[in-house]
């Protein structure tokens, strides 16, 4: 099994939230036992017969799972410090109230062994009428139930506080687990990256490489090009304001800051002398900046595609979209909709051969169009 497998099937496996972390830990280490016996599989990939950009592209999409369970882990792991928290303030309050009932039971205790054997029956014998027998029968019954609650009350809150204890060493070796699995994640992450940037150290520096991977890279755009159309065909976004066409507006940028380092239409690679067609403008931005929708819409597509890694389809109603790609995450899912500014996800480098950046795109009816002139900062 090649590395770009071994990495895109821990990515496809299901979140520490579904897995025990403990389950989730043994798979993540027969997984890095298999890297490190696989740490030259991407040797020859500028020699490999299959897509160079499908081949980076697998490794891509599980570097990125992998780090959606490394924050699911983070997350479960702050989860459990609030509730071992918790646990700890409500053992608290068990001791507490242990303590109390235990000092009440035993002071009923001495006042037992005072009154000794026969007190009951010297109680009620020393009653002069019937009337206060039946109040000292009424004052005995009611102390025998209060007697009988209070070591019911002490049995309860032992249970109480031995079972937030159990918890409590449930949760905190858990804890342990996630802190030892997140760091093992860390470290996975970590290394597959350094193997990434030597892969493509490797291929930037041969230009035979790069002209096939910006071959590549135009049929690629085709299949966008299928996808925005098949989409297209299904329902439209209608604004329910009835405002009709974005483009009759000013949009704002769909980051904060970032510089335009490829722009809209034909170029000639300067390294592979290969013409290459960009549909849409590529921004240099810090990875992890909040990507926004440039006007209202509706989210028609999230996921993956090749050559683009992870990325935002929005309909803007009157054959409108727009297309935000090479993001680290989204956060917004099929169906949403949004507003103007709202965020859509975060700037990464998925699939990305130079780095973190913004690829976006604006179409309408199908067909590309140049952003910038409708971009206003």
């Amino acid at each position: 099994m090649s590395l770009l497998v071994l990495v895109l099937c821990l990515g496809g496996q299901s979140p520490v939230g579904a897995l025990t972390v403990k389950q989730a830990a043994a798979n993540l280490d027969g997984l890095r036992r298999e890297l490190a016996a696989k740490q030259g599989a991407l040797a020859d990939l500028s020699v490999q017969e299959v897509s160079l950009l499908d081949s980076l592209g697998e490794l891509d999409e599980g570097l990125a799972h992998l780090d959606d369970d490394r924050r699911l882990a983070e997350a479960r792991l702050q989860q459990l410090a609030i509730e071992v928290s918790a646990l700890e303030h409500a053992q608290g309050l068990d001791d507490h109230e242990l303590a109390t009932l235990r000092a009440r039971l035993q002071t009923r205790l001495r006042a037992l062994v005072v009154d000794g054997d026969g007190g009951t029956a010297r109680a009620l014998l020393g009653a002069e009428g019937f009337t206060e027998l039946a109040l000292r029968r009424r004052f005995l019954r009611e102390l025998a139930e209060n007697d009988a609650k209070l070591s019911a009350d002490v049995h309860r809150v032992e249970a109480s506080a031995a079972a937030h204890r159990d918890e409590m060493r449930a949760k905190l070796a858990e804890l342990e687990l996630t802190r030892r699995l997140i760091d093992e994640q860390r470290l996975l992450l970590s290394t597959t990256r350094e193997e990434r940037e030597r892969t493509l150290e490797r291929i930037r520096g041969e230009a035979t490489v790069l002209r096939r991977a910006a071959e590549e890279l135009v049929g690629k755009h085709r299949d966008l090009q299928l996808l925005i159309a098949k989409l297209a065909e299904g329902p439209r976004y209608q604004p329910p304001t009835g405002k009709k066409g974005i483009l009759r507006a000013s949009l704002p940028w769909p980051v904060d800051g970032g510089t335009v380092i490829r722009k809209f239409g034909s170029v000639v690679d300067k390294d592979t002398k290969a013409e290459i067609m960009s549909n849409g403008i590529e921004l240099r931005v810090d990875a992890g900046v909040v990507v926004v929708a440039v006007a209202d819409g509706r989210v028609v597509h999230t996921g993956w595609l090749r050559g683009f890694g992870r990325i935002v389809i929005i309909d803007h109603g009157e054959g409108h979209h727009t297309l935000s790609a090479h993001l680290s995450r989204v956060a917004v899912g099929p169906g949403d909709e949004v507003k103007r500014g709202e965020s859509i996800g975060f700037v990464g480098d998925t699939e990305s051969q130079n780095g973190p950046k913004l690829y976006f795109e604006l179409r309408e009816n199908g067909r590309p169009r140049d952003p910038a002139p409708f971009l206003r900062r």
